[in-house]
């Protein structure tokens, strides 16, 4: 029996191809049935706590999010109508050239007409790399191919973009309020760690998120016509001019640089310097996050 679900799609995308696992898919020229998902909601985490020599119990300090494991149950339809074996071991050999582990990949949903529409609801994305399963273990009886695909995200929040582009969300910093504040509203629950182009001319910029309290300090001259792309995603957290130079000698160690985010919900944003003029400007570039779906 095939399980389609036409109110969503969940889609693999890997080393620039796009499969369907929920459905009829066009690449593979097989039939998946999706057969449900684990680990998609909240992510896993880890209280941080304290406790005194003669403490009862101990004290709350904080949290943090752990790496998550999805796993996807799927059953490809052996539809050949004679020589199912041969055909069940092609089906196994091309899901391994679908899910190979040393390209990263994203996992998609897309969520239509909650509303009583044929428009995208919503779509979530997650960075994962495979880990395991499709161990193929066979059902004499059955040709059709079982398996479990096991998908670790190091980063365990789903993300949205600006649908259908999946690019991520630009908001441009009103060139009026360059030595002012701007309210920047974030969709989603949980931070988001934006990319922000920071035009010259301007002297010793402070970038400061006021509703977090977190600055960025630079020392020096980001000259008219030149820009510093700050890149605050963790695994990154790069500062490289127009020219390709690197410049995160010019960040503050003061600075919070390490934490600097925007969360969910509206953020006062101030930036400051001197030697302005009207082109000096910014560029916020980010996503939406969610610690579940």
């Amino acid at each position: 029996m095939t399980i389609v679900d036409t109110s969503m799609q969940v889609r693999y995308i890997s080393n620039g191809i796009s499969y369907i696992l929920n459905g009829f898919d066009s690449v593979s020229g097989f039939t998946f049935n999706y057969l449900g998902d684990q680990g998609f909601g909240l992510a896993p985490m880890h209280r941080i706590t304290t406790r005194g020599p003669l403490q009862q119990g101990d004290s709350d300090i904080d949290f943090r999010l752990d790496p998550r494991v999805l796993q996807l149950p799927l059953v490809v339809a052996n539809t050949s109508s004679a020589g199912k074996r041969w055909y069940h071991y092609q089906i196994r050999e091309r899901l391994l050239e679908i899910f190979q582990p040393q390209y990263s990949g994203v996992l998609q949903l897309t969520v239509l007409g909650l509303n009583g529409a044929s428009a995208v609801d919503y779509e979530r994305r997650i960075n994962v790399n495979v880990l395991g399963g499709l161990s193929f273990d066979v059902d004499p009886s059955n040709y059709n191919v079982r398996t479990v695909v096991q998908l670790r995200a190091s980063d365990p929040t789903w993300y949205e973009s600006s649908y259908p582009s999946g690019n991520r969300f630009v908001v441009n910093y009103v060139t009026a309020n360059i030595n002012g504040s701007q309210v920047l509203s974030v969709g989603g629950n949980w931070w988001t760690y934006p990319i922000i182009r920071l035009f010259g001319p301007i002297t010793n910029p402070v970038i400061t998120n006021s509703t977090t309290g977190q600055s960025i300090t630079f020392t020096g001259t980001i000259s008219a016509g030149a820009y510093y792309d700050i890149d605050l995603e963790y695994g990154k957290k790069t500062v490289v001019d127009n020219l390709g130079v690197n410049r995160i000698s010019t960040v503050s160690s003061a600075s919070a640089f390490a934490t600097w985010s925007l969360g969910p919900s509206n953020n006062t944003i101030a930036i400051t310097g001197t030697g302005t003029t009207a082109a000096t400007n910014a560029v916020f570039n980010f996503f939406y996050r969610y610690t579940g779906i």
